[in-house]
């Protein structure tokens, strides 16, 4: 499974692009709202592990911009400053979970898991085929 970290923090991107390894999954890490819309443009992936904060665009409008390029894009969606707002408003574009950092490997594990199970059994052997890139 390809899998995109859009992170501004490294330590962040770091933990979650470990955890993909041991998971059998690539990804890159971005940092920006700009360059994850490229990463996607450029090659679709099957998870986008989303950072609420990154700066330059709100988290919904960078979600509705991504599901522009991508439909079908599972998204998990992180945040260090939590509130209810950004909660209903990212929830209301589908996201598969809502995380609050500092993060639980656990659960983010799940909704990798998760995503990975919904992927057909030919995608998953290609991408275990390539190498890992980014962090």
């Amino acid at each position: 499974m390809r899998m995109v970290i859009a992170e501004k923090e490294f330590v962040t991107a770091d933990r979650i692009g470990r955890l993909a390894r041991t998971l059998g999954h690539r990804h890159e890490w971005v940092c920006s709202p700009q360059e994850a819309l490229v990463s996607l443009e450029e090659s679709p992936c099957d998870l986008m592990v989303l950072s609420a904060q990154l700066c330059g665009m709100r988290a919904g409008d960078l979600i509705f911009r991504l599901r522009q390029v991508q439909s079908s894009l599972a998204l998990v969606v992180t945040t260090d400053r939590n509130c209810l707002a950004l909660e209903r408003e990212v929830r209301g574009h589908g996201i598969i979970c809502y995380l609050i950092k500092p993060l639980i490997l656990s659960e983010l594990a799940s909704a990798i898991r998760h995503t990975a199970s919904q992927i057909p059994a030919i995608h998953k052997e290609n991408c275990h085929e390539e190498t890992s890139t980014g962090i």
